[in-house]
C-alpha cells in the first residue's frame, strides 16, 4: 500500500518522536556506566593534553634551532667579512709603511675595521679594540708567521728563528652568548 506522508504548512514532513517514557529510560544509566563514561572522558582529556604538550615542545625546539642556525649564519658572515676586509686593507696599503707589516701582534692587540667615508674612494681603517654588532662581538688578532726553511711552508707553530716578515696570521673571532667561532687565514706581502 502506498501511503503519502502528510506535510505541514512549511512543506516538511512531521518527524515522529519517541515517547517521553522511552527517552527517560534510555537516559538512565547505572552507576557503573556513569563511572565508566567519566573515566573514558578523563582519559581522552589526558591524551589530548599530552599531545598538545608534545606539540608545544616540538615547536619550542624548532624555534630554538632556528634561532641558533640564524645566529651561526650571521657569525659566519661576520667572519668572512672580516677576512675580506683584511684582504682589501692589505691590497690598499703598503705592507711595511701603513699595512699589515706594521700591526701589533698577539692576543693583547685586537683590531677591527671601520670604513672611512671621509675620503674618496672610501677605504678600510684598522682600529684597535673590538667591535660589537647586535649580540655579536668581533675582533681580529694578527700574529707573526714562520716558514720551514727547506719547504717554505708556513709552520703550524711560530718559530722565531724562521720568522717570515712578509706573512701575517689573521685570526678573526666572533662571539655571542654561549658561542664562539674563529676563522684563520694567512696574508702575504704579494706586492
Amino acid at each position: 500500500m502506498n501511503q503519502k506522508k502528510q506535510k505541514n504548512k512549511t512543506g516538511f514532513s512531521p518527524v515522529k518522536c519517541l515517547p517521553a517514557r522511552a527517552l527517560a529510560q534510555a537516559g538512565q544509566m547505572s552507576n557503573v556506566q556513569r563511572g565508566s563514561l567519566l573515566l573514558e572522558a578523563f582519559i581522552a582529556i589526558m591524551i589530548i593534553g599530552v599531545a598538545f604538550a608534545v606539540i608545544l615542545d616540538v615547536g619550542t625546539l624548532a624555534i630554538k634551532n632556528s634561532t641558533s642556525i640564524r645566529n651561526s649564519s650571521q657569525a659566519n658572515f661576520l667572519l668572512r667579512e672580516s677576512m675580506e676586509t683584511v684582504r682589501s686593507f692589505r691590497d690598499g696599503t703598503t705592507w711595511s709603511t701603513n699595512g699589515l707589516g706594521t700591526v701589533n701582534t698577539g692576543s693583547a692587540s685586537p683590531y677591527y675595521f671601520a670604513l672611512d667615508t671621509s675620503i674618496t674612494p672610501n677605504r678600510w681603517v684598522l682600529t684597535s679594540g673590538t667591535e660589537t654588532t647586535g649580540i655579536f662581538t668581533r675582533k681580529i688578532v694578527f700574529d707573526k708567521a714562520s716558514r720551514d726553511p727547506s719547504t717554505q711552508n708556513i709552520e703550524s707553530t711560530y718559530n722565531a728563528s724562521h720568522d717570515d716578515p712578509n706573512t701575517k696570521k689573521a685570526t678573526a673571532t666572533v662571539t655571542w652568548p654561549g658561542k664562539t667561532l674563529q676563522l684563520i687565514s694567512y696574508f702575504t706581502n704579494w706586492k
